[in-house]
């Protein structure tokens, strides 16, 4: 190796120089040296380690990112949501046509001209209340005419139950006395007659004429005294009950033409709305013709049919939600009125009667409307955003802020078992209600510092805590 040659040293001014610059270089050098340090054990897995000064800055707030230039560059920025409590369950679609709760089609039971209507189609009538009234006067006189005949049989049942007076007994034995006065002087009568025929003065004919009388006579005699036996004995059992029957038969008449009567006046029997127009006035109808229809809707039925899978599970009063696209799709609550216990032979489902309030009619019969009904709940427990599961070596886990000693937030990783998703939320294992999860946390790692800008739709607020505090 060849031997060094010592040279003579530098200018006085060239040796100054030289140490300004590597003093320079030294700081460039340990500048760089800390800033590698501070980023390395901020992004590194595990516990947080000290920045490259060895110490860290003053403590921050939760909910604040750490102090300085170098953290305002590398803590992430996350959106946060709050665990919450929620149940799903598994939920039964079907559809059906909407059907007024009671629909009744008024009829005639009389015949006649129509006088009178309540109103058109639409118009709203309550139970009881006269729809269509028919002319009644030959009613009426079949009424007055039922009740005279009524009158009279009473009457014949009251004399013959009171017996005859006795004005009237003594008319009947003066009519016997007459009879038997007669009968006496054709008696004697006839018998000079026949001493006439006998000695041949009078020819037989002349003797015929006079008995013939003579019977007659006797005839008129012995009614005379069965009558008196009639009015002193009174009306016998037999007559009494034809007589009473016949009073039935008049108080019968009498309830008939007055249900006649009643029938000229048509009434409704539920509350609800003309569903077309009634019968016009002065129209001539015959007994059994449809005058008016009449349809309940303040509440109204659906009617849908569900699969032998789930039929078991419904039961009336159950409740379930109901919506109509002609009114937007909004959800209507409604319940399960009736279930049907055999199956449609055509459809091979089972008839389901759902009903649903509608005091304002908007759900009109005819309309096609879509049922919900939920069925057994599928878990009730803690529950976060979809977008905060993530896959991490192919387990599901979140990332949970928690905040540490100096007050800034860790992501901590915590592995979870996915449950039911609802409505935007998945039932989760391995969290409690009321810590914060990260959303969205992409390539976020355990132990990370953040700062969280957003919980739940909102800017984060100053001072929350996470469950881990």
């Amino acid at each position: 190796m060849p031997t060094r040659r010592r040279t003579a040293p530098p200018p006085e001014g060239w040796t100054v120089r030289s140490r300004a610059g590597l003093i320079v270089l030294i700081i460039v050098v340990a500048a760089a040296a800390g800033a590698a340090a501070w980023w390395w054990a901020g992004s590194r897995p595990g516990p947080v380690a000290d920045t490259a000064a060895g110490t860290p800055g003053p403590a921050a707030a939760p909910g604040l990112a750490a102090s300085g230039p170098a953290a305002e560059e590398n803590v992430p920025a996350v959106r946060a949501a709050t665990v919450t409590e929620a149940s799903a369950g598994r939920t039964v679609r079907v559809t059906g046509t909407v059907l007024p709760q009671r629909d009744v089609t008024l009829v005639s039971k009389a015949a006649g001209t129509v006088e009178w209507v309540a109103g058109g189609m639409g118009h709203r009538v309550e139970a009881g209340q006269p729809v269509v009234r028919l002319d009644a006067t030959e009613l009426s006189l079949a009424l007055t005419q039922a009740r005279a005949q009524l009158d009279a049989a009473e009457a014949n049942l009251a004399r013959l139950e009171a017996g005859a007076r006795d004005e009237e007994i003594a008319q009947v034995r003066a009519a016997v006395e007459q009879a038997e006065l007669g009968l006496t002087r054709l008696g004697d009568v006839l018998a000079r007659q026949e001493q006439l025929y006998a000695q041949g003065v009078i020819p037989e004919e002349t003797l015929l004429s006079v008995r013939t009388e003579y019977e007659v006579a006797r005839l008129q005699y012995e009614s005379a005294r069965q009558q008196l036996a009639l009015v002193e004995r009174g009306a016998t059992e037999e007559e009494l009950r034809a007589v009473r029957a016949q009073v039935r038969q008049a108080e019968a008449a009498v309830q008939l033409a007055r249900q006649q009567l009643d029938h000229a006046v048509i009434r409704t029997p539920i509350s609800g709305l003309l569903a077309v127009q009634p019968v016009q006035v002065g129209t001539l109808i015959a007994a059994g013709t449809p005058v008016a229809h009449v349809v309940d809707i303040d509440h109204v039925i659906i009617e849908a049919g569900v699969s032998e899978r789930d039929v078991n599970e419904l039961s009336p009063g159950q409740p379930v939600l109901v919506r109509v696209d002609a009114l937007g799709g909004a959800a209507v609550p409604g319940v399960v009125d009736a279930v049907a216990p055999v199956a449609d032979q055509q459809t091979r489902s089972f008839p389901v009667r759902f009903r649903v309030e509608n005091l304002d009619h908007r759900l009109k019969p005819g309309m096609i409307a879509r049922v919900e009904i939920p069925l057994e709940e599928a878990f009730a427990g803690p529950a976060v955003p979809q977008a905060a599961v993530v896959q991490r070596g192919g387990r599901s886990v979140v990332y949970v802020l928690e905040a540490d000693g100096a007050g800034r937030w860790v992501a901590r990783e915590r592995a979870v078992a996915p449950g039911t998703p609802a409505g935007g939320l998945l039932a989760v294992a391995g969290v409690s209600v009321g810590e914060l999860v990260v959303l969205s946390p992409g390539s976020l790692r355990d132990g990370a510092i953040v700062n969280p800008i957003e919980l739940d739709g909102g800017p984060f607020p100053p001072g929350t805590g996470g469950g881990g505090m």
